[in-house]
């Protein structure tokens, strides 16, 4: 199947390319930075040491049992100690939240990324932030290698949400929030 993308603005005619054409990269990276997405750090502990990533690629993927799908760029550090096996925490991030997450999406490396935020940890030594909107501590149970990533498939064991609902949102290349609408908005 050959893939065709397409890139206009208002008024303007549609720009077509196909999957040979080496734009297709760029108008698909286009295409996919219109996603409205929840922010996320991924965290985890290997071989004694704390790993953690931001990431945008979570979404549930069962309620019985409760699973989330995560992709993961395999080229990140992170990606190596989740590979190991053992328990995560996807941290649903609030709009308070962004330079931390600038910190987790590699301005600063290592257990650098740690000295910024609410970090605490649970008995088995799994960090966690204790202001996000949501913990969700999971374990691996599947893995599907796909190109440059990996998708895990994690169980849920627990969770701990907390009352305010304040999203950091990612769109468009930049970071956002939610913001209810009403029910009678009509289009721009």
């Amino acid at each position: 199947m050959n893939w065709q993308f397409s890139l206009s603005g208002p008024g303007e005619e549609p720009r077509i390319v196909s999957a040979a054409d080496p734009a297709q990269a760029e108008l698909f990276r286009a295409a996919m930075r219109r996603f409205a997405t929840t922010v996320s750090i991924l965290t985890c502990v290997s071989e004694g040491s704390r790993f953690g990533m931001s990431a945008t690629a979570v979404t549930s993927l069962s309620t019985e049992p409760p699973a989330l799908l995560v992709c993961v760029n395999a080229a990140t550090a992170t990606h190596r100690a989740l590979s190991r096996g053992g328990a995560f925490c996807v941290n649903v991030l609030r709009s308070c939240h962004a330079e931390l997450s600038r910190a987790f999406s590699g301005q600063v490396r290592g257990e650098e990324r740690f000295a910024s935020g609410a970090w605490q940890q649970t008995r088995e030594g799994l960090p966690f932030l204790a202001d996000a909107q949501a913990n969700l501590f999971c374990e691996s149970e599947r893995t599907m290698s796909y190109a440059t990533h990996t998708v895990f498939l994690a169980r849920v064991l627990s969770a701990i949400v907390r009352q305010h609902v304040d999203p950091l949102i990612y769109q468009n290349g930049m970071y956002a929030i939610a913001q209810p609408i009403g029910l009678h908005r009509t289009p721009p």
